[in-house]
C-alpha cells in the first residue's frame, strides 16, 4: 500500500459509472449501490490520507445518471465525497445545452462553482440507520422486480424490439458507437444509450422507472412513515424521487399503446398491458411518498405549460413514426432480391423520414439517451 500511495503521489481518481449499472439493476438499486460504494471508498481514502476525486460518468438523461437540476444534483451527492473536487462528463446534446454559447457556458460554470462552494461550507445530511435499512429493502425489491421483467420474462426482448425503434436505431448509424457490444445478444449486450433512447422515443421511459413502484410500495405503516421522512429530510432521496416523478410525467399511455397496436405481435400484447399497469402503480407509489397531488410534483404548473406547447407537435411525430416503422418493417431487407430499385428509393425516403422523427421526438422530450 505504501508503494502504491507513493506512486500516485497521494491522489486517486475513481470513475463512477451510471448507465450500465441502471440497465443491469434498475434505477433505485443502482443509485443506492453507487451511494454506498462512494461512501466506502471515501472512508478508505481518508484512512490512508489519499486525496480522492470521483469522476462521474453520467449521460444526459435520468436513466443514465443525468439531472437537469445541476445545482441540486451536486448538493445531493453523498457527504464527504466531493470536498471541493468534482469531475463529470458532458456528452451528446448536453454539451450544446450547457456550453453552446459563451453566455450559457458562463452560467453553467457559475452553477458548478456555487454548488461546490456551498457543498464545502454547509453541513450535509447524513442518512439515519433506519433510512439505510429502508434503502436496502427498496433496492432488493426493486432490483428483483426489474430483472424479473427484463431478464426472466421470455416475452420481453421480442416485445422491446417490436414496440420500440431499437433495431432501426442500430441501422441508422446515428450514434458514435455500435448500438450493441454483441450484435447477437439480448438486452444485456445493448449499450445504455440506445436502451434509454428507444424507450424515450415511444414515451414509455421504462428504463428510468421500472421496479421503482415495487420498491416503494409497502403495506407496513412504519415503512410508509420512514419513506415520507426520507423524502422530506434527505436531499439525496428527494432528488431521486423528483427525477423519477419528472420522467413519469412525460410518459403517455395512448402513444405507447399506439406503438403496440401497430407493431407488436398479438401474443406479446399482454406484456405491454402489464408494463402500463406497472406504470400506473409506480405513479401512485411516487405520489404516496412525495405527498404531491400530481405526478409532476412541485413543477406541475411548469410541466403543464410545457406540455401544452410541446405535445401537439411531438404527439403527431410519434404517430407518424409508428406508421413509418410499420411500413418499413413490411418492406424487403436491403439484401433481398425483392427490393427493386423503385422500392429501394422509397425505402431510403422512409428511412430519412424515420431519422427526422427520431430527432424531433428527442428534441421534444429533451431525452436523447
Amino acid at each position: 500500500m505504501t508503494s502504491y500511495v507513493g506512486s500516485i503521489n497521494g491522489k486517486q481518481e475513481v470513475m463512477v459509472g451510471y448507465s450500465d449499472s441502471a440497465k443491469d439493476a434498475g434505477r433505485l438499486a443502482a443509485c443506492w449501490a453507487q451511494y454506498t460504494a462512494q461512501e466506502a471508498m471515501a472512508k478508505v481514502a481518508g484512512k490512508y490520507g489519499i486525496e480522492l476525486t470521483f469522476f462521474h460518468g453520467k449521460g444526459g438523461t435520468v436513466g443514465r445518471g443525468g439531472n437537469p437540476a445541476l445545482y441540486r444534483a451536486i448538493l445531493s451527492h453523498p457527504p464527504n465525497t466531493i470536498n471541493g473536487r468534482f469531475r463529470v462528463t458532458e456528452q451528446g446534446e448536453m454539451i450544446r445545452q450547457n456550453f453552446g454559447t459563451k453566455e450559457i457556458s458562463e452560467r453553467s460554470l457559475d452553477i458548478y462553482t456555487s454548488a461546490l462552494l456551498r457543498e464545502s461550507f454547509t453541513k450535509r445530511v447524513e442518512p439515519k440507520q433506519e433510512w439505510r435499512d429502508q434503502m436496502d429493502r427498496i433496492s432488493e425489491i426493486s432490483c428483483a422486480a426489474y430483472r424479473h421483467t427484463v431478464r426472466d420474462d421470455p416475452r420481453f426482448v421480442p416485445y422491446f424490439r417490436q414496440a420500440t425503434p431499437e433495431l432501426e436505431l442500430g441501422r441508422l448509424n446515428i450514434g458514435s458507437r455500435p448500438s450493441k457490444r454483441n450484435p447477437k445478444g439480448g438486452v444485456e449486450s445493448l449499450r445504455a444509450i440506445p436502451w434509454t433512447f428507444a424507450w424515450a422515443q415511444t414515451r414509455m421511459h421504462l428504463s428510468a422507472w421500472l421496479g421503482v413502484g415495487d420498491g416503494l410500495k409497502s403495506e407496513n405503516e412504519e415503512d410508509k412513515r420512514i419513506l415520507r421522512e426520507m423524502y422530506e429530510e434527505w436531499p439525496w432521496f428527494r432528488e431521486i424521487i423528483s427525477l423519477i416523478s419528472m420522467l413519469l410525467s412525460k410518459t403517455d399511455f395512448s402513444i405507447t399503446k399506439n406503438y403496440d397496436d401497430l407493431l407488436v405481435d398479438p401474443d406479446l400484447m399482454s406484456l405491454g398491458n402489464e408494463v402500463r399497469n406497472k406504470l400506473v402503480e409506480t405513479r401512485q407509489a411516487v405520489i404516496d411518498v412525495s405527498g404531491a397531488k400530481d405526478i409532476s410534483g412541485p413543477h406541475v404548473q411548469l410541466m403543464r405549460a410545457s406540455s401544452i406547447i410541446r405535445n401537439p407537435y411531438v404527439d403527431s411525430i410519434n404517430v407518424v413514426q409508428a406508421e413509418i416503422l410499420k411500413v418499413l418493417r413490411n418492406m424487403p431487407e436491403d439484401d433481398s432480391p425483392d427490393l427493386t430499385p423503385e422500392l429501394k428509393a422509397i425505402k431510403s425516403i422512409r428511412n430519412d423520414a424515420l431519422l427526422l422523427s427520431i430527432k424531433g421526438i428527442a428534441q421534444g422530450m429533451k431525452n436523447s439517451g
